[in-house]
């Protein structure tokens, strides 16, 4: 058996951003920031069609709430809490929503807390639909 390690690295550069964005929306990984202080939400066109919408739409924080399943909103609310006190290091849950069409899908979500000056200022993260792959 050999046991040589492969140390070649691979060469990212020749991926361009539009290369990027064609592999994130083809594993359906969209991208979100919140900033607290102002309660803005930034998604990613890939995010957004994660929750059924298109990319050019508006998409709020209050948004994402209203499309959690009810039974589910505590569980992700909880994970946020326990992110911004510092108990979690990251922020990881699961999710059911109704999109506007009326489907249930399942989101897996994670982020990380990025602090600026000593202040927690947002969450940074993925949102990924998981519904395809999920056993319920």
């Amino acid at each position: 058996m050999d046991a040589r390690i492969n140390t070649k690295k691979t060469d990212f550069s020749m991926i361009c951003d539009s290369h990027w964005d064609v592999i994130f929306d083809h594993v359906r990984l969209g991208f979100w920031e919140f900033q607290f202080e102002s309660g803005i939400l930034h998604t990613s066109s890939t995010c957004k069609r994660n929750y059924g919408l298109l990319a050019d739409a508006s998409f709020t924080f209050d948004d994402l709430l209203g499309m959690i399943l009810p039974e589910d909103l505590d569980i992700m609310q909880d994970e946020i809490q326990l992110t911004i006190s510092g108990e979690r290091s990251s922020y990881n849950v699961q999710y059911r929503i109704k999109r506007a069409d009326g489907a249930i899908r399942k989101i897996k979500v994670d982020g990380i807390l990025l602090q600026e000056t000593g202040e927690i200022s947002k969450i940074i993260g993925t949102s990924q639909d998981i519904t395809d792959f999920a056993v319920n």
